[in-house]
C-alpha cells in the first residue's frame, strides 16, 4: 500500500524556509562568524539573541567556548540543540564590524535567507590589505615596540626588517590553515635568524660594534596573541570560564611556542635576550617620542588584524592618550600594574564613546589599544632566564608580566562594567 511522505514540521526544514530548524541555524550562524573573527563570547551570545528574536524565535540560549557554539532555539513549545564549529578561529576585525552592523540594524522582523545571504557576502570579502601591507605593518609595530623597550636605530631597522619578513611568512602559512602552533614556531624562527644575521653579519664585518641584541626579542612581538588573550580575560570576568580559560590557553600555548623557538634560534646564534640600555632624554621629548611610537604600534597591529583604517586610527588615537597615561604614571614611580590599570579603563572609556558615536563593536577600538601593553618582551625574556637556570630571575618577571596582563584586562573589564547595563547584570543573553 502507497504511503504519502510525512509532512513538513517546525523542526524539519524539507519545504518550510521559516522552520525552527533553519531559524536556528541562521542565528547560530551569526555567532560562529563573530566567534570566527575572535569575538568575545559575551557579544556572541549578545547577537545571537538579537538575531535569534528578530527571527521571531521564542528564546535561543547558548555555551560558547572558543571553538564551538552549543545552542538550544525555542519556538512553539519545540525545540531544537545544535553544536556549530566556525570553520577557521583568528582575528577579522572588518568581519567582526560588518556582521556587528548587520545585527544592529536588523528590522523587527527577518527571514533566515537573508540573515544566511548578508554573512555569504561579509565572509566573501577578501582582506583589506594586500601581504606587503600586511608585512610592513607588523615590521613597523615591532619596531615601535623596540623603541619602546629603549632600542635604538640599529634594533629598529633590524627589527622592521625580521619582523616584516616572519609576518609575510606567516601571512602565507594561516591562509592555508595550518596549525596554529606549528605557524608559530616557523614564523618565531625565521624572524629569529633573520634579525641575527641582520647584526652578526655587520658586527663580523666591523662595520657595527657589539651590543645590539636589545631588540632581538622585539622582532618577534607580533606573535603576541593579544586579542585572545584579552578577550579571555573579559570571558572569564563575565564567568564564561569554558571560553576564557581556552583563550588563555590557547595564548599561553603561543607564547610558550614563540619563546621557545626564540630562545633556541638565540642559543644557535650566541645571542643573549639583553635588554636596551634606557636612554637619557628629557622627559618631554621622550613623551612625544613615545606616543608616536605608540600610535605606529597599535596602527600595526590594528592592519595585522585587518581592521578598516578608521578603526584602525581610532584604536592608534585612543592609545597614544592611554599609554602616555601609563608612561607618565610609571615615570612618576607608579607600579607597572597599576598605570596599566589607569590607562586600560581609559582605554575602555574612550573606545565606548568611540563606539557609541561610529556604531562599532567597542572591542575593535579597546582590544588592539591595549595590545601594546602586553609585556610581551618580558614575557620572552622570563623564558629565556629559565631556560638558562636564572629562576629567581625568570619568576620575578614571570609575575610581573601576569601582573601587568591581568591589569590590563580587568581594566577594560570594569570600563566595560561601569558603561554596560547587560555587563553589570549576572543574566545572560537569550
Amino acid at each position: 500500500m502507497h504511503r504519502e511522505p510525512d509532512p513538513a514540521t517546525a523542526t524539519s526544514p524539507i519545504g518550510v524556509p521559516d522552520s525552527l530548524t533553519v531559524r536556528s541555524e541562521a542565528a547560530a550562524a551569526v555567532g560562529a562568524a563573530l566567534l570566527a573573527g575572535g569575538m568575545a563570547s559575551f557579544r556572541v551570545k549578545t547577537a545571537m539573541a538579537i538575531v535569534a528574536k528578530a527571527l521571531g524565535l521564542d528564546s535561543f540560549i547558548s555555551i560558547v567556548s572558543f571553538t564551538d557554539i552549543t545552542a538550544t532555539a525555542t519556538l512553539n513549545g519545540r525545540y531544537r540543540t545544535r553544536i556549530t564549529q566556525p570553520d577557521h578561529v583568528g582575528v577579522n576585525v572588518d568581519h567582526i564590524a560588518r556582521i556587528h552592523r548587520m545585527v544592529e540594524m536588523l528590522p523587527e522582523r527577518v527571514d533566515a535567507t537573508e540573515i544566511f545571504e548578508r554573512l555569504v557576502m561579509i565572509a566573501a570579502r577578501p582582506p583589506l590589505y594586500g601581504a606587503v601591507v600586511n608585512a610592513l605593518a607588523a615590521g613597523l609595530a615591532c619596531a615601535a615596540f623596540s623603541f619602546l623597550n629603549h632600542g635604538g636605530l640599529v634594533e629598529m631597522a633590524c627589527v622592521l626588517l625580521a619582523a616584516t619578513i616572519g609576518q609575510a611568512l606567516r601571512r602565507v602559512l594561516q591562509h592555508r590553515h595550518w596549525n596554529h602552533l606549528l605557524v608559530t614556531v616557523i614564523a618565531a624562527t625565521l624572524t629569529s635568524a633573520v634579525y641575527a644575521l641582520a647584526v652578526g653579519i655587520p658586527t663580523a664585518l666591523g662595520a657595527l660594534g657589539p651590543g645590539h641584541q636589545g631588540g632581538y626579542l622585539a622582532a618577534v612581538l607580533f606573535l603576541v596573541p593579544g586579542f585572545p588573550m584579552i578577550t579571555g580575560i573579559l570571558d572569564i570576568v563575565r564567568s564564561d570560564f569554558s571560553a576564557g580559560i581556552a583563550r588563555l590557553t590557547y595564548s599561553a600555548m603561543i607564547v610558550l611556542a614563540a619563546a621557545a623557538s626564540v630562545w633556541t634560534v638565540g642559543v644557535v646564534a650566541g645571542l643573549e635576550p639583553a635588554a636596551s640600555s634606557a636612554t637619557t632624554m628629557p622627559f618631554p621629548l621622550e613623551l612625544a617620542l613615545r606616543a608616536v611610537a605608540t600610535f605606529v604600534g597599535v596602527l600595526g597591529f590594528a592592519i595585522i588584524f585587518n581592521s578598516p583604517l578608521k578603526i584602525a586610527l581610532g584604536a592608534a588615537g585612543v592609545s597614544l592618550v592611554a599609554n602616555s597615561l601609563r608612561f607618565t604614571m610609571t615615570h612618576t614611580g607608579a607600579p607597572a600594574q597599576l598605570a596599566t590599570l589607569g590607562a586600560t579603563v581609559l582605554v575602555g572609556l574612550l573606545a565606548y564613546l568611540v563606539a557609541r558615536r561610529t556604531h562599532i563593536p567597542r572591542t575593535t577600538i579597546s582590544v588592539p589599544a591595549v595590545v601594546i601593553m602586553i609585556p610581551g618582551f618580558t614575557l620572552y625574556t622570563a623564558f629565556a632566564l629559565m631556560n638558562s637556570g636564572d629562576m629567581n630571575g625568570a619568576l620575578m618577571l614571570a609575575q610581573e608580566a601576569l601582573q601587568v596582563i591581568l591589569a590590563a584586562g580587568f581594566g577594560l573589564a570594569l570600563a566595560h562594567l561601569a558603561t554596560s547595563s547587560t555587563w553589570r547584570r549576572v543574566a545572560q543573553p537569550r
